[in-house]
């Protein structure tokens, strides 16, 4: 990887720990906290098998979440720019759903006030979780096989474009509780066992399709999955969730049955800046076109 060029990523992508360590990314966290008055830092105040037990055995207690602020952002570009990098690729959650590329701006601002010598492209992935984290897998792949800073900042652009984010939820109340659908959606789901899927678009969540029973919406939102893609060797593919490892294998082994993709799957826990409003439970794929092929 080269030295000139580091990545930087908001946590709400939540890539998977070893991928992050290997290619020296950087990751700014997420705050978030339950009843109790003090904000916790996302993957180093908490770990995220606790964070999904206690909102079972609190059901009551919905987290709240806060995005990083300017001095987050600073720590991290200071951090960088001691150890050599002067050209910055970041990547935040959609803007529509919180104000963490806002803030990275700003701090993007200050520090090019500071330091003449580099360069700092600020991306909207205008989306979030899995469809998030392969967007970045994209932009990491391209840094370690040395294309340039323009170049990189030009293909993650319009990957941004053509990234995806399908979920299932287990429950529709933490996303009633976070204002992502209406309280009688909530209630029907309740009533039904109506098990939702849904989707990323232009930033905002958006219903797909209503299925009955979880193991219908698992294999339901794979199959919407594969529709959409015409050629899935060429894609990168992200499965995460929300400690429920099991369904996480089977729809791994159901994708590939039905695709016959034999490459590479990319698996992480759904993060809890996202995970505070799908809830336990919580299972999606990402998936973009690889950058590289």
């Amino acid at each position: 990887m080269s030295k000139a060029i580091c990545q930087i990523v908001d946590s709400s992508g939540n890539l998977p720990r070893s991928f992050i360590n290997q290619q020296n990314i950087s990751e700014v966290p997420f705050y978030f906290k339950f009843n109790n008055p003090d904000y916790c830092r996302e993957n180093i105040d908490y770990n995220i098998t606790d964070f999904y037990k206690h909102m079972e055995e609190y059901p009551h207690q919905v987290p709240k979440t806060a995005c990083p602020n300017i001095y987050d952002w600073l720590t991290i570009f200071e951090q960088q720019y001691a150890r050599g990098a002067k050209q910055y690729i970041v990547t935040t959650i959609s803007s529509k759903l919180s104000s963490s590329f806002q803030t990275a701006i700003s701090a993007k601002k200050l520090f090019e006030e500071e330091n003449s010598d580099i360069q700092i492209e600020v991306i909207d992935s205008n989306i979030c979780a899995c469809g998030q984290a392969s967007l970045e897998i994209g932009i990491a792949k391209m840094i370690e096989s040395g294309k340039s800073f323009e170049d990189i900042v030009e293909t993650a652009n319009k990957m941004v474009l053509n990234t995806t984010t399908l979920f299932a939820v287990d429950s529709l109340k933490y996303m009633k509780s976070g204002g992502r659908i209406g309280g009688a959606a909530a209630f029907l789901g309740k009533l039904t066992n109506v098990k939702p899927i849904c989707e990323f678009v232009d930033g905002v969540v958006h219903p797909v399709k209503a299925v009955r029973g979880r193991k219908n919406s698992l294999k339901t939102m794979i199959d919407i999955a594969v529709s959409r893609i015409s050629d899935i060797n060429k894609m990168i593919v992200i499965i995460q969730n929300a400690e429920y490892q099991e369904d996480a294998d089977y729809i791994i082994n159901y994708l590939r049955e039905i695709s016959n993709f034999a490459g590479q799957i990319y698996k992480s826990d759904l993060g809890i800046t996202v995970g505070a409003h799908s809830g336990p439970g919580a299972i999606g794929i990402g998936f973009v076109e690889n950058p590289l092929i």
